[in-house]
C-alpha cells in the first residue's frame, strides 16, 4: 500500500504543478491526495529550506520576497491524514416519523374468498 499525503488549497485559486511528468492540479478550496515524494518536489514537505521550492512555484523571485512566499505556500495544508467531508453527515432522525407496517392477527389474508 502506497503511502499518501493530503494538500489542502485554501486560497482562492487553483495551483498547477507537475512531478515525474504527470500534472498536479489543486484547485481552490479543494483536497488533493499524493505521494510524498510529489509533496516534496512540489512544495518542499519534509525540507526546512523552501526558497528552491517557492522558486520552482513562481511564488519568489528574489530572497526580500521570501517571507511573503512563505505565507502564501502556507496556505497549502499538508496532512498525513484524510481530510473529513465536510458537507457531509450522517442522516438525522429527529422528525422523523416511522413507517406504519399493519400486521394481521393469525395470519389471515385480506383478500376474499370466492364461494
Amino acid at each position: 500500500m502506497t503511502e499518501l499525503v493530503y494538500v489542502t488549497n485554501t486560497t482562492d485559486k487553483e495551483l498547477v504543478s507537475e512531478f515525474n511528468y504527470e500534472e498536479y492540479k489543486f484547485p481552490a478550496g479543494k483536497t488533493v491526495a499524493l505521494s510524498p515524494g510529489a509533496a516534496k518536489h512540489i512544495f518542499g514537505y519534509g525540507q526546512e529550506n523552501k526558497e528552491p521550492y517557492l522558486a520552482r512555484l513562481g511564488f519568489i523571485r528574489l530572497h526580500s520576497e521570501l517571507e511573503q512566499a512563505l505565507e502564501k505556500l502556507s496556505k497549502f495544508e499538508i496532512s498525513t491524514e484524510a481530510p473529513v467531508e465536510k458537507n457531509r453527515s450522517l442522516p438525522s432522525a429527529v422528525g422523523v416519523v416511522p413507517l406504519h407496517v399493519e400486521k394481521r392477527a393469525g395470519g389471515k389474508s385480506s383478500h376474499a374468498r370466492a364461494a
